[in-house]
């Protein structure tokens, strides 16, 4: 498998804790949330691993580098205008050779991506989106599945208050490589919105794969504090486990780069201040 981490999105949500810095690299307990990121790719034995970058991506860069000092081999996507979740991927596809297991960069999970791929494999499917249970539906995809887990519809946000199942898509996905090659979306392209539906018409094998692993997205506030929270009480299979590496490196060698980077603006990855100056407390979160 090549891991590949979706880190070029803008993170508006969170405005204005990411108007100084791109979503990845939100601190969570003084560690960017790229670390714990990049860390479900090393507890799963992943060691290739692709980002796709856009937003303030020499941030994201400088601190990664090429990844020898955590264990891993990364490259880089470029984006010269946001894609969307997909884009970028068809636009390389042809590079790929490997099942891709595709992680967007705003989650905080512990994901076992290893027995993810064992059922991708015994289901031999050409997708599967690793769905899980949360409290509000309504916010995520919901992917409705027949009993043998085969995806039957997926449905952005809907609504209407009441539906079927509280099953969502995580954002994670094992694609095969094949896609790529098939299919020629172009420019903007949405996993759940236009690749999906089109995989659906065609009756691709589109699998779901219902996980009770720890997922929780951080795209607002409310849910960022809480992720805070819970680390701080810990979380197995993500804290315990990953080192920081600050200060931020001064130079990096990627692999790939579509676009010439300029100088990078130091600044300082302290929770508290970055915190203070979006104006988030430490005030109890309500679950």
């Amino acid at each position: 498998m090549i891991g590949i981490l979706l880190a070029g999105g803008r993170g508006r949500r969170l405005r204005p804790l990411t108007d100084r810095i791109p979503k990845p690299m939100v601190p969570l307990l003084n560690k960017p949330l790229l670390e714990y990121n990049l860390n479900v790719f090393k507890m799963s034995g992943i060691r290739e691993v692709i980002m796709t970058v856009c937003y303030k991506k020499e941030s994201i860069q400088q601190y990664a580098g090429c990844g020898y000092k955590k264990g891993l081999r990364i490259q880089y996507i470029e984006e010269r205008s946001p894609l969307g979740t997909a884009g970028s991927l068809f636009a390389s596809g042809q590079a790929f050779e490997e099942t891709l297991a595709v992680l967007s960069g705003d989650a905080l999970t512990n994901i076992p991506l290893r027995e993810v791929y064992q059922y991708h494999k015994q289901k031999k499917a050409r997708v599967t989106i690793v769905t899980a249970i949360v409290e509000h539906p309504e916010q995520f995809g919901i992917c409705l599945a027949d009993e043998d887990g085969r995806l039957l519809t997926i449905i952005e946000k809907p609504e209407d208050p009441f539906l079927w199942t509280n099953q969502v898509s995580t954002g994670i996905y094992l694609i095969e490589p094949s896609l790529f090659k098939d299919y020629s979306f172009k420019g903007d392209v949405d996993f759940a919105k236009d690749v999906f539906p089109a995989l659906l018409e065609n009756e691709e094998p589109v699998y779901v794969y219902e996980t009770n692993a720890y997922w929780q997205d951080i795209g607002t506030h409310r849910a960022y504090k809480l992720a805070e929270k819970r680390l701080k009480r810990g979380i197995p299979g993500i804290t315990g486990h990953l080192q920081p590496h600050y200060p931020l490196s001064s130079a990096f060698n990627p692999f790939i780069l579509q676009e010439k980077t300029g100088p990078v603006d130091r600044f300082s990855l302290s929770s508290q201040m970055l915190k203070k100056q979006a104006g988030i407390s430490d005030e109890k979160v309500l679950l």
